[in-house]
């Protein structure tokens, strides 16, 4: 066990438990038991639900406790495992294709038995990793060092996934290599006229959209209509009857109508939020909202705690990744954004996307006990 460190004295021991960030993971176990609750209040309404619960709990136990021993892997071991990992994850996308099965008309996940396993969630912590591992050296506001660069290793992915199609899961990278670019060094006015670029980027890719993704652009702006049992607006027609139903303090738990009677679709997974509006109403939903939002700000918290770059660029990464899961998931279930699916880490079903999202906590948890020593980015023993 080399690999994740030598032998410590006692005082060191006791040190390096006092580093890791407990309390991080108390509030990582609390939003994942609140998704466990709502799960549950989804199962009985439709028979694909059933079961649902049991494993998304066995998910969060053996990943949530086994992962933990692993942030005292080596940073030297890490750094050199990193482009490894960036390259099996971009392997797995690249596969896809060909050995994926494909559900609900989009091929995003390879079957392993009875289980599925998606990659895209994979490869979101391999890009924090990865990007922190490139930028770890110095600061750099040019545009190659600082955006065009890590730009590269973010088409890669980005490029695969909205490919399979899940636009929502490639929109989710974005803020993570605009964050780690920031923290790196890049100046706020070169990521204002890089995002400027990037819309006009995305209405010029408009015509080459799938037909149901302009359907739905084309509902959100309001220039379509939501009617129809199975047009384009379906899904937010019936999120936002949820989320509207909720009122003040919601209709009880298992006792939410679109729910209960199937209306609400995806709602383990993408609409996940509308069930706790509907459920709680605005007072329980804004309460979910600033339990999740204090997770991100806690671990931004950290990475300004943290001395060695490299550790400060893997806690915003992070901290960047459940925001934007925040902002994009809520978005979509009250209509701020354009449907697309994309769940809700720790809450939402769905053992790849736990699994991405304590791999997340892992890098947090290496960055707090394994950098102190490496105040530029080298390697530390």
């Amino acid at each position: 066990m080399s690999w994740l460190t030598e032998a410590p004295t006692h005082r060191t021991r006791l040190g390096i438990l006092a580093r890791f960030p407990f309390s991080l993971w108390f509030f990582a176990f609390l939003l994942s038991g609140i998704g466990l609750l709502f799960l549950h209040s989804t199962e009985p309404t439709k028979p694909a639900y059933l079961g649902q619960t049991y494993r998304q709990t066995q998910a969060i136990l053996f990943l949530g406790l086994g992962l933990i021993p692993f942030a005292w892997i080596r940073r030297r071991s890490l750094l050199g495992l990193t482009p490894w990992i960036y390259g099996l994850s971009l392997s797995a996308l690249l596969l896809l294709p060909f050995f994926g099965v494909t559900i609900n008309g989009a091929r995003r996940w390879f079957a392993l038995g009875a289980a599925t396993v998606q990659p895209a969630e994979f490869a979101k912590p391999a890009l924090i990793l990865t990007l922190a591992y490139l930028l770890r050296e110095r600061p750099s506001n040019g545009w190659w060092a600082a955006l065009i660069l890590p730009g590269l290793v973010l088409a890669g992915p980005f490029a695969l996934i909205a490919s399979q199609p899940d636009l929502g899961s490639a929109l989710s990278l974005i803020p993570v290599y605009l964050a780690i670019s920031y923290a790196a060094g890049a100046s706020g006015r070169k990521i204002l006229l890089l995002l400027l670029l990037g819309l006009l980027t995305v209405a010029a890719l408009y015509p080459f959209l799938h037909e149901y993704q302009k359907a739905r652009i084309l509902v959100w702006l309001g220039l379509d209509q939501m009617s129809g049992n199975l047009g384009a607006g379906y899904h937010l027609k019936q999120s936002l009857i949820a989320v509207g139903g909720g009122g003040m303090f919601g209709q009880g738990i298992s006792q939410g109508a679109q729910n209960v009677y199937d209306y609400l679709p995806y709602r383990s997974t993408d609409f996940l939020f509308s069930v706790v509006a509907e459920e709680t109403g605005f007072f329980g939903s804004s309460l979910l909202i600033l339990l999740y939002a204090s997770l991100s700000f806690l671990i931004f918290r950290k990475a300004n705690q943290i001395p060695d770059r490299f550790g400060r660029l893997l806690c915003v990464g992070a901290g960047a990744f459940f925001a934007s899961h925040l902002l994009i998931h809520t978005g979509v279930c009250t209509g701020l954004l354009p449907p697309t699916g994309l769940p809700l880490p720790l809450l939402s079903y769905g053992r790849s996307s736990v699994a991405g999202a304590w791999l997340c906590m892992l890098l947090v948890g290496h960055a707090c006990v394994r950098g102190e020593r490496s105040l530029a980015g080298g390697a530390r023993a």
